[in-house]
């Protein structure tokens, strides 16, 4: 059986690592991007079943980050998109342009792995 593959983006790879340390385990592949073109070229040759992007930054940079990912790959794997705080017009961009879960810093490490191993179907080891 293959392992799920999960995508991460973050400029910063201390974020990227602590956040695939909290989901990562034996039973998943994680991968870590620093770069949107990067990440979509990750999800182009992984065919990931989670994505997850630490920043609005794409959204607001004119990449079509979200776009370009499910150009990339048409099961259109889940988007998560964790970010501090912001405001209910710009959560609502983001959903309308393809998110499909919206969590802030500071992050709840057990409901983000809970959910990531929901949305994957692999029971979780608490």
């Amino acid at each position: 059986m293959n392992k799920p593959k999960i995508v991460i983006y973050s400029r910063r790879s201390a974020t990227a690592t602590l956040i695939a340390e909290i989901i990562g385990d034996d039973s998943t592949n994680v991968v870590c991007c620093s770069s949107p073109d990067q990440t979509i070229a990750t999800c182009t040759q992984q065919k990931p079943d989670l994505v997850i992007i630490l920043s609005i930054r794409p959204f607001i940079d004119g990449s079509e980050l979200i776009r370009r990912i499910r150009l990339s790959d048409k099961r259109h794997p889940p988007i998560y998109v964790i970010s501090w705080q912001q405001s209910e017009q710009i959560v609502l961009s983001l959903l309308e342009c393809g998110v499909d879960q919206y969590m802030t810093f500071p992050i709840c490490m057990s409901r983000l792995r809970g959910k990531s191993y929901s949305q994957l179907n692999i029971n979780t080891k608490i």
